[in-house]
């Protein structure tokens, strides 16, 4: 037996990069489009938040400064990490992006810009959402500060929409339950129309 294996010794070592090889070929073969796992690297999300600051600028330039949409960026990128949406799950015919996600859901209840017409906020809360809040996690929240904060906004509505989630609701019947009486019929069309334009800048900003 110690004969035979010395014997094939170098075509045992042939083996691994003949694997590395068509592993290789099978990543290749996978449509960017459709993966973006790739180019928004888990370890370090500085170009995730660049691709944010970079599609701000190009398309929403007259409205936030570049300090906001850095602070929006950074506060988007860093609660997306939390947010796990439920297998299978298509944001149109694209697989969702929790950042982009996030981004869209603000562009569609704001477009970026907080109304207290419409609510708390750039992701535009309302009153009874926010004291539902209060009465289910015990805590005080000041209306002139704190649910005016992007980050703040951000951490309340994923937990509650991963509490919904976590019912076996959809991610755009969790969206309207967050919202309640508090959305346009046709809001969740237009968060997605606005999602798949970002993705799309995505996609043809950053082929590999």
């Amino acid at each position: 037996m110690k004969k035979i294996l010395l014997k094939y010794r170098h075509g045992f070592l042939l083996i691994f990069p003949l694997l590395l090889v068509i592993f290789s070929y099978g990543e290749a073969d996978t449509r960017f489009s459709y993966d973006l796992s790739r180019f928004f690297e888990k370890t370090d999300h500085s170009k995730e938040e660049a691709v944010i600051v970079s599609y701000l600028t190009q398309n929403e330039s007259p409205k936030i400064s570049q300090r906001k949409k850095k602070e929006l960026a950074r506060a988007i990128v860093r609660f997306s990490q939390k947010l796990q949406l439920p297998d299978g799950t298509l944001l149109g015919e694209y697989p969702p992006i929790p950042s982009l996600f996030l981004l869209a859901w603000a562009k569609t209840r704001t477009d970026l810009q907080p109304k207290k017409e419409k609510g708390y906020g750039i992701l535009a809360l309302s009153e009874i959402f926010v004291r539902e809040f209060e009465l289910s996690s015990g805590a005080k929240i000041n209306r002139d500060y704190d649910i005016q904060l992007d980050s703040i906004q951000l951490k309340m509505v994923l937990l509650k929409l991963k509490e919904y989630l976590s019912q076996g609701k959809t991610v755009k019947a969790a969206y309207q339950k967050l919202y309640e009486n508090n959305i346009d019929p046709n809001e969740w069309e237009i968060l997605i129309s606005h999602y798949k334009k970002m993705y799309e800048y995505v996609i043809s900003e950053n082929k590999p």
